[in-house]
């Protein structure tokens, strides 16, 4: 019951609140964040309330989420809430709402509304102890910060285990490391665990913040690397688990971490922690499946983040095809080709990018979708794979394509094999990745070229006819062929005829094309199909000549999106028809879409085109030669080709010459070119269009270029763009045409608006659909249209304004966007009017209401086209005017209510107008734009207007317009602007009035920059400013305050400066106006920025002119503020010494000043009313300039001003001989005021100290000869100081200190007043000390002074004691020259000494000085010290013993005695301590032990043989010493010392003894030894007690120490102990004492005998040891001390045994050792087993069971004698004696192993 209840009062213990005990109640309501837990214990609830309510006001403000919280946690009820008082549900309520906040206030810690805020939470609900954790980790990201600290100093006891890593730094108030809590965490699971759980818990109430994210982020990555680490320890199958212990810790963690939704920096450290877990341990596949669809999920903008992750995961996955979910979340995101390109250096990513391909195959084999091919196009051209990879990559294309029939039909016309054959092709011709592909290809066994044909045959069935493109190639027959059945149904779907067809180049939908194409596509690798194809009436071929439905056919084939083969069999077709059948006509229309096809990709087109070419240039070259150049052929499609509309009447041809030049000149030079190179083409016919005019112009191709040929082929090339309606056609050649700028008076650009015009006609999605049609790029195909529109065409701008204002196009964004792209790329280029007209255009469209369709797309871009656009000053003035004035709205609001409903809407947008055009100005504005400066100050004043009228500012719109004229005017060289542009008063005002500091921060560095271009205006409004500032802006502590007064004050205080000199005569005057301002802000300035801005300020004002009158000021406005004080010392340490004594000069001159009756100069720093304000602002200044000085570096500056050089040193001395005389003058001026005389002096003696030694002197030496009294007394003081410093002195000043010693000495003899000559001692002393040895002779003259009467026989003790330690100095510098004084100097001073001992009068610093005197003698001349005066030196050390004038005078002395037993001849030594030993006795025991200390540390610093020569002597002192006890309580008086005092002297006598037989040998100490023994026992009874008890003491301590080595000094006392313990009284107490340490000391030598086996070898010097067997083996010496020992059993009744002589008698017998000697003890202890006494069978007994325990087995020998003796035992009639023999019983049993009871039976 007792341990269960002390269990419940335990548990009620630890529960309780204390609620009575008002010191600890107090205690708790003292832990605060904010205060000391002095100043918290006093503070109540409604005063901490008030507090804290503003910070959680302030946090309302900074986050609504707060405002909830106004409820509860900061109701007017929460004041009286004592949660104390609440129910267990109450409380747990509480606990969530305050874990909510805290969670919620976590983000703003740094922040003092939120600290205030806590506070709250700490003292009223007590959150650091009732919710520990969450406080704690609410703190922890801020783990080195300062406030950490704070909240962890009031955490309470006991902690969690979680947080026990935090002691060792709440015990040294240091901040703990990043590594120790990732050390922790990563090995303590309950702070890994509540950490993860409160990240979590955060996240899921979206009270995140980036702190705590950034924070667990990196600690858990850490911590997960140290775990995995660790886990790698140990066996392999431990190795495991622990890494599935890790994992399994884990995935919990992430998997939620992973699933929360918005919380991106959760999901960032994740990623983090999965990156490293892939790295150091291997996931199993289902894990790494799981994990990768976690990490994609909900990773919208953050994939980038993510994706390494992947890339980790993918590495270790075996399964190459990536998760569906995953696959999809990679296709969707932006950039991802970017993201893997940036990772491939550090990460492997063939994987992931593997998976891709496959999954995008996989996916176009299911679809045959065409993203999906373009996508893997991306893919492999990025490159991203090594060969072996893309291999894998090839292979399930290859199976793809090979499987196609089973696919279903391609739709839209989309061919999926032979975009996969193209596709395969144009990787291999690729620069980039043609050779890994080839490379991967050839691995695997493949042929690009047959490998493509294979795959075509597969899905057509004609038979293969060789390539005309390769001469010397055979391609194999493919495997397999479309069917003749399967032709020919695609045959019967074609049209017989066509309806009015006659080109299918025709803008209208055609009937026939896309059966034909499908035909075609059937029958181009099978001749016979081919030849079906071409005699399909539909197509016409007879009618080629006629009309180009034909060769339009063919053209539709090779521009189109087909496959490569398929594109040059249509050239192909045309070239055979230009070959072989005779043309009639001019087929000029080819000529567009050759150059389109030889700028094709794929080589094996160009090479068809390049035949097509050459056969139609020997078509042109035959009918020219045929007419001569005249030939009149009709154009071939002309009116036709496009359509029946305009497209092809407005066509432009070319001439029969300009056609045949073209082809001869232009094209077929190069054709060989063409085929090598896609681009060579077009950058021949650019350079052939761009090519200057004919008489200066190059020659190209051996032609000079034509400019009417340029101009035809331009405007032909332009009109077929224009009108052709595929758009492939168009993206390939407008890029050229649009690069030429004008041929003759033919432009491009007006050639090609049709197409501009088309294109935003169309809009974004009719021609997205028309591009994909083409497969081509819309975004690329619109940026090269919008290029059409150039700056020189005013209608093409219009056309684009006219655009994006057009509310039809509101959704067409990419099409807009493009616009508005070429707009700011055109701005630069447009004349000003132009410019001025968009920039309205502009503004206006930033203004306009946004639609809800586009989002305000259009106002959007318009402004950020404005903003980064560089707009003129032209335009920013346009858009300025157009800006509506503030000036009258105030007023129209402080009117009465006649304002309209639409007013305020009005206003509303006047404002936005007015902020859309600052910010404008504000983007653009630079120093080019000076013509703004006015209109931009009006619009200050404006805003000033409309705040004075209405009470509303505008702080956004003033900074704007203040940082527009800052960039405006801000620049190195000065700018000419008018000087009424300027409005100072404005500027002015606003630093003043306004209410944000940015505002008065901006306006000052707008002042600041004015200052330097019209310094007169701003001059003249400079001192208000002035005036804020030491009130506002210096207090602030950022770097943007300072950077805002460093720029005040450079470009400012200098002209101020000039004007206040050109105002003011007295420069002074002026100046202080300034040093007011800067005095008055001291206190507001930021500690660490006030020397720096205050040393700026006097550079530049002049640090000699003016620095005295800045010291002056600040003492005068904070004279009790130290750091005020401190701050003027570090200003004034700033500067050299020229600059310090010119301002001391000025500063005492004006101190001067002041105590006239008319004052000039001082009153412009010191302002007095009355005499009496005089006299204590005087007092005030010089103990204000004494500490000036007193604290600077001043001295080391003035010495080295006197080190420089002559010219420069008098100069300098020449100023402080004036200031000197000042300060000697300032007295006179006050006769009667101490306090005035004082000041002076001490600054007098300060500024003495910043002279050089000589200087110095001489100056010290000229005021005793001509000041009063208390100036000489201060002029040697100041010497005094000056030589108590350390410092060193050169050999003048050394010399002149030397030289001076007569006039001092002089002084001590001469003067009359005590003060005086004892400080003349002091310097005398420190003369001696540190000079003396240069000048022997002036030492010895000024010693004789020292001695005399006015000194050592002075009656004054100040003089008394300086000159001993004077003395002292000059024993230690003269050494043996001091000899001729000791006679005289040391009886005097022992005597006195002695003297005022006896009396009582003793000082301890006379004590001291006399001893400092003694011990200078002993260690500098200690052989002139012998005989009487060191006898007498011992008794005054007695006396000084018993005086007891405390520890430091007892070291002093103790020092002083040490140097007699070192220094003192040991013969001297040994006599003088023998013959002042009664002396020592008598003055007690203090006096004693310090008299034997002496002897003690004589024999430890003398050599053996020293103390060997008095080891007589020594014995006769110890004899003494023995003899203490009999003398001291032989008749005890009260004098008499006590036991106590008696056992310390025995104590020290003892360790004396010791000491002594350490350095004698056997030889000398054995006599020595005999003698004592002798002596203790010869004298009369009485007194032999007491010096037995005395030797017995010894002889206990001597075999203690000594061991073995000295047993057989057992001998010599063997008889004397076996006499005492037979006749020895135990009942007197003396006696009794003698009998315990007679059996302690044989206990001793029984103990230490047991090594004597063995003995040690020892020092020759040491007593030699018994070498024989063990010396109580022998009977001699076992028999006579057995007997009377085993006989001391007998007195158990009176004694105990216990303790004394049973412990002895069993280590006698374990010393004895042999049977015999034990036979001898059992029979003798068995039979006082039998005696009658029950006390002495009791010791009989347990000096058996000690015997038992320690002999064991040898001492049971005897057992057989011992049995009947334990039989009778166990029947005692005594129980203690029965009990007693059981334990022995069984102790016997325990040794032996079995029981006695059948023995005893």
């Amino acid at each position: 019951m007792a341990t269960t209840l002390a269990s419940q009062l335990a548990q009620i213990r630890a529960r309780s609140t204390n609620a009575l005990d008002l010191k600890v109640q107090k205690k708790a309501h003292s832990k605060s964040l904010l205060f000391d837990a002095h100043h918290a214990a006093t503070q109540d609830f409604d005063t901490l309330f008030q507090l804290c309510s503003e910070g959680f006001q302030e946090l309302c403000q900074l986050d609504q989420r707060f405002v909830a919280f106004g409820c509860s946690l900061f109701s007017d009820q929460s004041r009286q809430e004592d949660r104390t008082h609440m129910t267990a549900a109450q409380n747990k309520n509480l606990d969530n709402v305050l874990e909510d906040f805290m969670g919620l206030v976590g983000g703003w810690l740094l922040l003092k509304p939120a600290m205030k805020a806590m506070e709250w939470l700490v003292r009223r609900f007590s959150v650091h102890q009732y919710n520990l954790t969450c406080f704690v980790l609410t703190f922890l990201p801020y783990h080195t910060s300062s406030i950490f600290l704070t909240a962890l100093a009031i955490l309470p006891e006991p902690r969690p285990a979680a947080f026990k890593f935090l002691q060792p730094y709440l015990q040294s108030s240091m901040s703990p490391s990043r590594h120790t809590i990732v050390h922790t965490v990563a090995h303590n699971q309950d702070l890994f665990s509540v950490f993860n759980n409160y990240t979590l818990n955060i996240c899921r109430q979206g009270q995140q913040y980036p702190a705590l994210l950034s924070f667990w982020s990196t600690v858990t990555t850490e911590a997960v690397v140290v775990m995995l680490d660790r886990s790698r320890l140990g066996r392999l199958e431990l190795q495991k688990q622990n890494q599935e212990d890790v994992v399994m810790r884990l995935m919990p963690l992430l998997i939620e971490g992973l699933s929360m939704r918005n919380v991106p920096d959760l999901r960032v450290g994740c990623y983090m922690v999965l990156t490293v877990l892939c790295s150091k341990t291997n996931l199993n596949e289902a894990v790494l499946t799981s994990t990768m669809d976690l990490v994609v999920s909900e990773w919208h903008d953050i994939a980038h983040a993510g994706l390494i992750c992947l890339v980790m995961l993918s590495q270790q996955r075996q399964a190459v095809m990536l998760p569906k979910k995953v696959f999809k979340a990679l296709v969707a995101t932006k950039q991802l080709i970017d993201d893997l390109m940036f990772l491939k250096p550090h990460y492997r990513v063939e994987k992931l990018v593997l998976g891709l391909v496959l999954g995008s195959v996989k996916r176009l084999g299911r679809t045959g979708n065409p993203e999906r091919l373009r996508y893997i196009r991306v893919l492999l051209e990025a490159n991203l794979m090594q060969s072996s990879f893309v291999a894998a990559a090839l292979t399930p294309m290859l199976r793809l394509s090979e499987g196609i029939d089973s696919l279903p039909h391609p739709t839209d016309g989309f061919d999926t094999r032979s975009a996969i054959v193209d596709l395969l092709l144009s990787l291999a011709d690729s620069e980039t990745v043609g050779a890994n592909i080839v490379s991967s290809m050839d691995n695997m066994g493949a042929d690009t070229s047959q490998l493509c044909h294979k795959l075509l045959g597969k899905h057509h069935s004609l038979k293969h006819r060789p390539d005309p493109c390769e001469k010397d190639e055979e391609i194999p027959d493919v495997d397999s062929q479309v069917s003749s059945a399967h032709f020919d149904e695609l045959i019967n779907r074609v049209p017989a005829h066509t309806a009015l067809e006659v080109s299918l180049l025709s803008h209208s939908d055609s009937n026939t094309l896309s059966s034909l194409s499908d035909t075609f596509l059937a029958a181009y690798h099978s001749p016979e199909h081919m030849d079906k194809f071409l005699r399909l009436p539909v197509l016409r071929k007879s009618f080629a000549m006629a009309e180009p439905l034909y060769f339009s056919f063919f053209i539709r084939i090779w521009c189109g999106n087909h496959s490569a083969p398929a594109r040059a069999t249509a050239i192909k077709m045309v070239s055979t028809y230009v070959t072989t059948e005779r043309l009639s006509v001019d087929v000029q229309m080819l000529l567009p879409y050759i150059i389109y096809a030889l700028a094709d990709p794929m080589s094996m087109v160009r090479r068809a085109a390049t035949e097509l070419s050459q056969a139609l240039a020997s078509f042109y070259s035959l009918v020219e030669d045929q007419s001569n150049g005249h030939s009149k052929l009709k154009v071939l499609g002309e009116g036709q080709i496009y359509g029946p509309g305009k497209q092809s009447k407005e066509l432009a041809w070319l001439t029969w010459p300009s056609a045949v030049d073209f082809t001869q000149h232009w094209l077929v030079p190069g054709l060989e070119e063409f085929q090598l190179e896609p681009r060579q083409v077009l950058r021949s016919l650019s350079n052939h269009l761009n090519a200057p005019a004919e008489p200066k112009g190059p020659v190209i191709n051996g032609r000079k270029p034509n400019s009417s040929l340029r101009s035809s082929v331009l405007t032909w090339l332009c009109s077929h763009v224009v009108s052709s309606p595929n758009y492939s056609f168009k993206a390939r050649l407008l890029p050229v045409l649009i690069s030429v700028p004008k041929v003759g008076q033919t432009s491009a650009v007006a050639l090609l608006k049709p197409l501009l015009t088309t294109a935003l006609t169309l809009g974004h999605q009719a021609l997205q659909k028309v591009c994909d049609r083409d497969s081509v790029d819309p975004t690329e195909y619109i940026t090269h249209v919008m290029e059409i529109a150039t700056p020189k065409d005013k209608d093409s701008v219009q056309l684009l304004q006219n655009y994006i204002s057009d509310p039809q196009t509101i959704t067409e964004d990419s099409l807009r966007f493009a616009v508005f792209c070429r707009l700011r790329r055109l701005w630069p280029l447009l004349k000003s009017q132009t410019q001025v007209s968009l920039g309205n255009f502009m503004l206006d469209l930033a203004l306009s209401e946004p639609s809800s369709e586009d989002g305000g797309f259009n106002q959007t871009e318009a402004l950020n086209t404005l903003r980064t656009v560089k707009l003129s000053s032209e335009v920013l003035q346009s858009i300025m005017e157009d800006c509506p004035s503030l000036a009258h709205r105030g007023t129209q609001k402080a009117a009465k209510r006649r304002r309209t409903a639409s007013s305020p809407q009005t206003s509303e947008d006047d404002i936005k107008k007015i902020c859309v055009v600052l910010e404008i100005v504000e983007s653009s504005a630079t120093k080019a734009h000076l013509a703004l400066v006015g209109r931009l100050f009006r619009v200050m004043a404006d805003l000033q207007g409309y705040k004075e009228h209405s009470g509303l500012e505008l702080h956004y719109f003033e900074l704007l317009t203040m940082n527009s004229l800052l960039s405006i005017l801000e620049h190195p060289t000065v700018p000419q602007i008018e000087k009424s542009d300027v409005r100072a008063d404005i500027l002015v005002d606003y630093v003043r009035n306004s209410s944000n500091p940015q505002v008065q921060q901006t306006a000052l560095l707008l002042v600041s920059v004015l200052a330097s271009i019209v310094p007169d205006i701003i001059i003249h409004n400079v001192m208000p400013i002035f005036t804020y500032m030491s009130s506002s802006i210096m207090k602030r502590t950022d770097d943007y305050s300072a950077y805002v007064v460093k720029q005040i004050m450079d470009s400012v205080v200098p002209r101020v400066m000039e004007s206040l000199r050109r105002r003011h005569k007295d420069s002074l005057a002026g100046v202080s106006e300034l040093l007011l301002s800067f005095a008055a802000a001291f206190e507001h300035i930021p500690p660490q920025r006030r020397l720096g801005l205050f040393q700026s300020l006097m550079d530049m004002i002049g640090a000699d002119e003016f620095l005295f009158a800045l010291l002056i000021l600040l003492q005068n406005k904070y004279p009790q503020n130290k750091r005020a004080l401190q701050f003027s010392v570090d200003l004034l340490d700033c500067y050299d010494a020229q600059t310090q004594i010119q301002n001391v000069e000025r500063y005492v001159a004006t101190i001067l000043d002041s105590t006239k009756q008319k004052p000039t100069f001082s009153t412009h720093l010191i302002a007095t009313n009355t005499s009496k304000d005089s006299q204590e602002t005087v007092v005030e200044l010089l103990k204000h300039l004494t500490t000036l000085l007193g604290a600077s570096r001043r001295v080391h500056k003035s010495s080295q001003v006197f080190m420089h050089g002559k010219e420069q040193s008098d100069s300098f001395y020449s100023r402080f001989s004036r200031v000197m005389d000042l300060i000697l003058s300032l007295p006179y001026q006050h006769p009667m005021n101490e306090e005035v005389r004082v000041s002076c002096q001490k600054l007098l003696d300060i500024f003495l100290g910043g002279l050089p030694m000589t200087g110095f002197i001489s100056t010290i030496r000229g005021l005793l000869e001509s000041a009063d009294i208390q100036t000489s007394f201060d002029a040697l003081k100041s010497l005094e100081l000056r030589l108590s410093k350390t410092s060193p002195i050169p050999a003048a000043g050394q010399n002149a200190c030397l030289d001076f010693l007569p006039k001092l000495t002089s002084v001590i003899q001469e003067s009359e007043d005590e003060p005086m000559k004892r400080v003349a001692l002091v310097c005398v002393d420190h003369i001696v000390e540190h000079f003396g040895k240069k000048d022997i002779d002036a030492v010895v003259s000024a010693t004789s002074t020292v001695m005399g009467a006015e000194c050592l026989g002075a009656t004054s003790e100040e003089i008394y004691i300086t000159s001993l330690l004077c003395l002292a100095t000059i024993v230690e510098v003269l050494g043996d020259d001091f000899v001729q004084f000791i006679p005289h100097t040391l009886q005097k001073s022992l005597i006195s000494l002695n003297s005022k001992l006896d009396d009582g009068i003793c000082s301890k610093r006379v004590h001291n000085a006399g001893y400092s005197f003694f011990s200078a003698l002993l260690l500098y001349t200690p052989w002139a010290i012998a005989g009487p005066d060191l006898e007498l030196l011992l008794e005054v050390s007695h006396g000084s013993a018993n005086a007891d004038l405390g520890e430091d005078c007892s070291a002093e002395r103790r020092a002083t005695l040490e140097l007699v037993a070192k220094q003192i001849d040991s013969t001297d030594c040994c006599a003088a301590l023998s013959r002042t030993w009664a002396n020592a006795m008598t003055e007690g025991p203090d006096a004693l032990k310090e008299h034997l200390c002496v002897l003690e540390a004589f024999i430890g610093r003398s050599s053996k043989s020293a103390v060997g020569q008095q080891s007589e002597a020594i014995g006769v002192l110890l004899t003494k010493a023995f003899d203490l006890r009999r003398i001291q309580f032989s008749d005890r008086t009260e004098d008499s010392y006590d036991d106590i005092e008696v056992g310390e002297v025995e104590e020290v006598t003892n360790r004396v003894a010791i000491a002594m037989i350490f350095k004698i040998n056997d030889t000398i100490f054995r006599p020595i030894f005999a003698q004592w023994v002798e002596w203790a026992g010869n004298s009369p009874q009485k007194t032999t007690v007491h010096r037995q008890t005395t030797l017995y003491t010894f002889f206990i301590q001597f075999f203690d120490t000594l061991k073995s080595i000295v047993t057989s000094y057992a001998g010599l006392i063997l008889k004397d102990a076996a006499e005492i313990l037979a006749n020895v009284d135990v009942s007197d107490a003396a006696s009794k004492l003698l009998w315990a340490k007679v059996i302690e000391t044989l206990r001793k030598c029984f103990t230490h005998d047991q090594d004597g086996r063995s003995y040690r070898t020892v020092p020759a010097s040491t007593v030699q040891a018994d070498t024989k067997s063990g010396f109580w083996h022998l009977p001699a010496h076992f028999n006579p001390i057995s007997h009377v020992l085993l006989e001391q059993l007998k007195r158990a009744a009176e004694v105990s045994m216990i303790f004394e002589v049973i412990p002895s008698i069993t280590d006698l017998a374990v010393a004895a050792e042999f049977s015999s000697h034990h036979k001898v003890l059992n029979a003798t202890i068995s039979k006082y087993t039998r005696s009658d006494s029950a006390a002495v069978r009791l010791a009989a007994v347990r000096c058996q069971q000690s015997l038992t325990y320690r002999l064991g087995e040898e001492w049971l020998a005897l057992l057989p004698e011992m049995l009947p003796f334990i039989s009778e035992l166990q029947e005692d009639d005594d129980e203690m004696v029965e009990g007693e023999t059981l334990r022995w019983v069984k102790r016997i049993e325990d040794v032996l192993g079995e029981s006695l009871t059948p023995m005893l039976q």
